[in-house]
């Protein structure tokens, strides 16, 4: 019996320590996703970063005093999207669904801004009206072919905050084709 008691014990222990090694990986691993999350996508999850916005040649730091347009806004600036849906997209309500109407026509996106919350789950329907075009956001992996006449479905989490420029990179680039550009503006702390 005392054996008995003994063996128990051990496997209790191993047990015990083999659970806590597992939540150590796994508490691990969320924090090196979070803390190197970047990018965007419709399964995209997980906290919103809160470092300094990095960068590139699409990428830069939110304008000041932009606002987010809600669906049903009428005072948005010219070429400034107004969503045409728009939903909780938490329990929370600090997030939202967010979709958007752009068409690309003679050579520009209209409207040519997009504005959102970060963390919010955004929808983009892209037609192409007279041509073929592309919508390009390398910071976001986008580059998407939109063939003239059809429209294109862009979905992704707003994880990153910024000012990033989209193009089309059919039509030589952001120097030479259309020019529209997506705000994520982080939450207010």
């Amino acid at each position: 019996m005392n054996n008995g008691k003994k063996v128990a014990e051990i496997v209790t222990i191993v047990v015990v320590v083999v659970v806590i090694a597992v939540v150590a990986v796994v508490w691990y691993r969320h924090s090196a996703n979070n803390a190197g999350k970047s990018g965007g996508s419709a399964a995209g999850s997980g906290a919103l970063s809160t470092l300094p916005v990095a960068t590139s040649s699409t990428r830069t730091a939110v304008p000041a005093n932009v606002a987010v347009p809600d669906k049903g806004a009428t005072s948005a600036p010219s070429g400034v999207a107004v969503p045409a849906v728009q939903g909780a997209g938490d329990p929370s309500g600090s997030v939202s669904y967010r979709s958007f109407d752009i068409s690309i026509k003679n050579n520009v996106f209209s409207p040519d801004t997009v504005i959102v919350n970060q963390g919010d789950t955004v929808d983009l329907e892209i037609d192409a009206v007279d041509a073929n075009y592309a919508f390009t956001q390398p910071d976001y992996g986008f580059n998407a072919p939109i063939a003239e006449g059809k429209t294109q479905r862009i979905q992704f989490q707003a994880l990153q905050s910024g000012n990033f420029t989209f193009y089309c990179s059919s039509c030589g680039g952001p120097s030479k084709g259309p020019v529209g550009h997506l705000i994520v503006v982080a939450p207010n702390k």
